[in-house]
């Protein structure tokens, strides 16, 4: 009996060995960082951004670690702002228009519209500014409920001015303006009234709203996110998560036929929600409405919320094959490993690349865990798409300085790229900033990294171009 007793002993403290190195031996692997900080390069193509404008929203309510520890870490005299930046790009002067606008980062990137002639802006607010007393909260979403849509005129890029502010109901976290700019949708977070819809007037102001009630459609568990919409200007894409109370963390996306009857309008559904991912972000679809792009974080892969976003997979692109036309119904195109947590993604105006933005690990507090795989800095990944069978392949990654990076867009001719960072990894962070790289285009195609950026109001999140 004394023998047994001390084989099972024995093998229990082996299993217990054998758990406390695997601990162990995880843990260190946590040190190895498989990407490296890009090196800057003195390229032969110079940095030349084309187009009217570059529109950046900062949230200067909350630093970029408060995710993981809702620490604000607030600085007084800094604000909200929306940016404009006047293109083509001044390297020695450039003109750089700050105006205070209510938003936050709370949402997933394009919570900036802009009208079809350039003149307008739209930025959602999402979550409103804390009392001046408040620097913690015990669960960052406790952030003060959003409820405003704010007009900016930025015809003259060196004066935005504000020209009206709409008030929603809770919580408006996406924008978006139909093909023929005459209809701007607004994603709530208000029960039965998920879908706002405003009529633009001819001065670019918002006139008649209607809500829909679009979550009807979707099972308990599913939270309506990005709405987007087709080229035709006749569907809608919607991106959705899951809370889990179902058992599951599947992502959908819901598809939307508009249908006007005199000045009526109404959406119904079009095929079933295509199950696609594990945390879906915001998409947006091909130049010719062929396929719906849409990264996928991959932030619900373990039970419990430290576990998600501690150990997170690296996140995927997908390309969803939407074709009406043919009656098939949407399918999965293809998919392709890119950087940890992709939340945003930009795509070149010849359709032929996409950069997704990926903020890794960035979100975690300085101290706990003091090192972690993917805290260190960002990247980006550089995918190929094929526009004719949506074929997506990753050609590499490059890493940078900065916290959550959220956005990027390419300039007007697809030579250079413009990436935002929140802020960087510092006490008390005052500013945000913009960062250049070079496309360089040959049969596999790179990114270059200028060193070139322009400091903005810290917490700087979506990023837009007005070509």
């Amino acid at each position: 009996m004394k023998l047994l007793k001390f084989r099972i002993l024995w093998r229990s403290l082996w299993i217990i060995l054998g758990l406390v190195l695997a601990v162990v031996g995880y843990g260190l692997l946590q040190l190895i960082e498989p990407v490296s900080i890009t090196s800057i390069t003195q390229s032969t193509q110079p940095l030349q951004f084309a187009g009217r404008a570059l529109l950046i929203a900062s949230d200067a309510d909350m630093v970029a670690t408060a995710y993981a520890d809702a620490k604000l870490n607030r600085v007084a005299g800094i604000e909200d702002t929306l940016t404009t930046i006047k293109l083509p790009l001044n390297l020695d002067r450039p003109i750089i228009s700050p105006i205070q606008v209510s938003n936050s980062v709370m949402s997933w990137p394009q919570i900036i519209a802009v009208s079809a002639d350039g003149k307008r802006a739209y930025v959602a607010e999402v979550r409103s500014r804390p009392p001046d007393n408040i620097q913690e909260f015990n669960n960052i979403e406790e952030m003060p409920v959003g409820e405003k849509i704010t007009v900016v005129n930025i015809e003259n890029l060196e004066q935005p001015k504000i020209l009206q502010t709409v008030t929603v109901v809770k919580n408006p976290k996406h924008l978006s303006i139909s093909p023929d700019g005459k209809i701007l949708t607004v994603n709530l977070e208000e029960p039965s009234q998920e879908l706002a819809i405003f009529r633009i007037q001819p001065n670019g102001t918002l006139g008649e709203q209607s809500n829909f009630a679009i979550a009807k459609n979707f099972s308990p568990s599913t939270i309506p996110e990005a709405i987007i919409w087709h080229p035709s200007g006749r569907f809608l894409a919607i991106t959705t998560t899951s809370d889990g109370s179902e058992g599951t963390y599947t992502s959908f996306v819901a598809f939307y036929q508009m249908i006007e009857d005199g000045k009526a309008i109404r959406f119904e559904p079009y095929a079933k929600p295509l199950a696609v991912g594990n945390h879906l972000s915001n998409g947006r679809f091909s130049a010719d409405g062929r396929f719906f792009l849409v990264p996928d974080l991959k932030w619900r892969t373990h039970k419990t919320r430290a576990l998600n976003f501690l150990l997170n997979p690296r996140g995927e692109m997908i390309a969803i094959r939407f074709e009406p036309e043919t009656g098939i119904p949407p399918e999965v195109a293809s998919k392709a490993e890119v950087g940890l947590s992709p939340e945003g993604f930009a795509l070149s105006p010849d359709n032929s690349l996409i950069a997704t933005v990926n903020m890794r690990r960035t979100y975690l507090s300085h101290n706990l865990p003091p090192v972690w795989r993917g805290k260190p800095y960002s990247s980006l990944s550089l995918v190929q798409f094929d526009s004719k069978t949506g074929q997506l392949t990753t050609i590499g990654e490059y890493g940078f300085e900065g916290l959550l990076p959220e956005q990027a867009t390419f300039d007007a001719n697809g030579k250079s790229l413009a990436v935002v960072i929140y802020n960087y990894r510092e006490q008390s962070p005052q500013i945000g900033a913009v960062e250049f790289w070079n496309v360089v285009s040959s049969k596999q195609p790179k990114l270059e990294r200028t060193g070139f950026k322009l400091n903005i109001v810290r917490g700087a999140h979506d990023i837009v171009l007005v070509p």
